[in-house]
């Protein structure tokens, strides 16, 4: 069964040298992407269609690994996955060999765990979340779909993120805080108290951006 995969540069790649490494002996793999034209070669793998093209009957039933999305669009990045999963296609969960997952843990459907990231006891992840290397996500926190931590965050006991969230790289948050869906918190910020209201939110302790 092909697996595709949406995009070609930057954490896009990232996800498709991850499966590489956890699927060595898959070869039939392929690329969708907007920059490129169908039958460019990328990384030795074909371009099948851009994006739009996950309509098409005839991606039916594949696999798909889906990692797109970055601080300026993650609210919305949903879309294509969930898109791909209409048309009956199937997310692929990658965790990395390197990776800790207590077994009380719950990782969701399409999410991507890279290494170095521990995941303590009953932690839930939702789906297609992604967790980037060296996080550390304590025992009983929840993170809800589509969320992106980024690499080195420390979140501690108890935490709850909202759907859609972003936690820049380098940030640490209190145990026992929730953080509302579709918040931005940038990079080696301190969480110190809930966060009610959608935002960018910055700085130790973070604040949110009023500008």
């Amino acid at each position: 069964m092909t697996t595709l995969f949406f995009g070609t540069t930057g954490g896009c790649l990232d996800a498709f040298y991850l499966f590489k490494e956890l699927y060595p002996d898959d070869a039939d793999m392929a690329f969708l992407s907007d920059s490129h034209r169908v039958n460019d070669i990328v990384c030795g793998v074909k371009i099948v269609g851009g994006f739009n093209d996950i309509k098409n009957s005839q991606f039916k039933n594949s696999n798909f690994v889906f990692q797109c999305g970055s601080v300026t669009n993650h609210i919305n990045r949903n879309f294509w996955f969930e898109l791909a999963i209409r048309n009956g296609m199937k997310p692929v969960k990658l965790v990395s060999k390197f990776a800790y997952v207590h077994e009380t843990a719950v990782v969701g459907f399409g999410s991507i765990i890279y290494p170095g990231v521990k995941i303590m006891a009953n932690v839930k992840i939702g789906s297609n979340c992604i967790i980037l290397p060296n996080t550390v996500i304590n025992h009983d926190s929840l993170i809800e779909d589509y969320s992106i931590i980024n690499s080195s965050c420390v979140i501690n006991g108890n935490v709850n993120i909202g759907n859609k969230s972003y936690i820049g790289s380098m940030s640490s948050i209190k145990e026992k805080i929730n953080i509302t869906p579709k918040t931005t918190i940038g990079m080696s910020s301190s969480v110190l108290s809930d966060i009610k209201e959608p935002g960018i939110y910055f700085g130790s302790p973070a604040k949110k951006n009023k500008s």
